[in-house]
């Protein structure tokens, strides 16, 4: 079986081990409230200083995993995402919060919360103790759930 197809079949067996999972996630009420509009804007505000946080953590992840790939083709596959993630979608996360009178600063200086350090300790740690593939599996709820 091609590496692409094994890959497929392998990422939808997860998927649908999740399945119930995956039904409450999106019935949360954050999710639903961010998605029809009702989600508070203090509560928007709050959530997109922590993503930022987030996506730096998820950053060094990705960087650990580039640097553990065994393969070029993996590597450059990390390689993309870091880029694409540290260069365009934290620089269009910047630009939106703008929109919402969240500076750059504010951002910059914006503590984790508890639940936000702990999942990116989760994700660096993996990265750090692990191979490209943990890190990898490490990421992907969160690939799933954006």
């Amino acid at each position: 079986m091609p590496r692409q197809k094994l890959f497929e079949n392998f990422t939808q067996g997860l998927r649908d081990s999740v399945a119930d999972q995956w039904d409450r996630e999106k019935a949360h009420p954050f999710v639903t409230g961010l998605g029809d509009g009702t989600l508070p804007l203090a509560t928007f505000r709050y959530y997109m200083r922590q993503d930022y946080v987030f996506l730096i953590g998820f950053c060094r992840a990705v960087a650990l995993a580039a640097g553990k790939a065994e393969r070029l083709s993996d590597m450059a596959f990390f390689a993309r995402l870091l880029d694409e993630t540290l260069n365009t979608e934290m620089a269009l996360h910047v630009s939106f919060c703008a929109d919402f009178g969240i500076s750059e600063d504010e951002l910059l200086a914006t503590a984790p919360s508890p639940t936000t350090k702990a999942y990116v300790d989760h994700l660096v740690t993996t990265a750090h103790a692990g191979t490209a593939q943990d890190a990898a599996a490490a990421i992907l709820p969160c690939s799933w759930g954006y």
